[in-house]
């Protein structure tokens, strides 16, 4: 099946033009959005991942629109923000149609995400994460009902962040999450990709809108991740792996061979990093804990920098 393409043009004379690649015509839509920044490609190659198979499918019972670059320049350039108007299109949903490109940018791909059934937004994270689903499924039955259709075995609470897409989708009644996936800066994580791909094929056979056997799903529902940060400077290395469940104490890592990171919390650890000099205040460690009344995880998601 060959997509038919929209390209939207929102400002021509920086190259900000909008494609979306529409896949069938019927109910349920599926909206999948990727590329909005250009901190790494590892999702928009889950989303060229998903568009090959779906070139090959002979029928979809229902239809999927995929955008596979959301903030073209940003994606150009490699930032996060755009240097127009140094904005983060993920930051300013549903947008502005008389505001600026980002703005613009934002309302446009809006316009499209609240005619979807379900939105799926592919993003990265760090290099050393599992992959993850991120959403408000405590606050929503429809977006939890979304996240335990998708076969990744672990999905955690995203804080009210106002701007966000899926954030905003949600509080519209569209069930919506997002899927974050391990990738660095100027690379791609093939396995992440391919990952991420099978789980949204599955979640669509699920759906019935392709043919193929389904996988069942179970996955774990935690809270919103804490940072764990280094009290020293060194080498870090770390003792456990990503997705692993660790008890409040457990040792995560060391710096310097003999000084210990233990884990200040009980759960599962979203991200983890890799061999690295750390400076004191670091952060080295996101870990979800299990869910928890909202005000014991007052200032989990707060964002921390070296102290220095």
């Amino acid at each position: 099946m060959k997509p038919q393409v929209d390209a939207v043009d929102i400002d021509v004379k920086t190259g900000t033009t909008l494609g979306f690649y529409e896949y069938g015509e019927d109910r349920p839509n599926v909206f999948l959005v990727s590329g909005m920044s250009g901190t790494s490609a590892t999702d928009v190659y889950a989303g060229y991942l998903i568009m090959k198979f779906l070139d090959a499918v002979e029928r979809i019972d229902g239809s999927i629109t995929v955008l596979p670059v959301a903030s073209p320049l940003s994606f150009r350039l490699g930032t996060t923000v755009s240097p127009l108007d140094s904005k983060d299109i993920d930051a300013v949903f549903p947008g502005d149609e008389k505001g600026t490109v980002t703005e613009r940018t934002s309302r446009e791909v809006w316009r499209r995400a609240v005619q979807a059934d379900y939105l799926i937004h592919l993003r990265t994270g760090w290099n050393s994460c599992v992959n993850h689903i991120v959403c408000m499924h405590r606050e929503y039955i429809h977006v939890r009902n979304l996240a335990s259709q998708l076969a990744l075995p672990l999905v955690v609470e995203s804080p009210d962040a106002r701007g966000a897409l899926p954030i905003e989708a949600a509080h519209e009644g569209i069930p919506a999450v997002a899927i974050e996936m391990r990738g660095g800066r100027d690379q791609v994580e093939p396995q992440a990709a391919v990952e991420v791909r099978e789980a949204f094929l599955n979640f669509l056979r699920i759906k019935d809108m392709i043919p193929g056997d389904r996988i069942e799903v179970s996955p774990s529902f935690m809270g919103i991740p804490h940072h764990v940060n280094v009290e020293h400077e060194g080498f870090f290395v770390p003792t456990v792996n990503v997705g692993e469940v660790v008890e409040r104490g457990d040792v995560i890592g060391t710096v310097q061979d003999d000084k210990k990171v233990v884990s200040p919390y009980d759960g599962a650890v979203v991200s983890l990093s890799n061999i690295n000099y750390v400076f004191e205040g670091d952060t080295i460690a996101r870990i979800a804990p299990p869910l928890i009344e909202r005000e014991d995880q007052n200032g989990a998601h707060q964002q921390l920098r070296r102290k220095w």
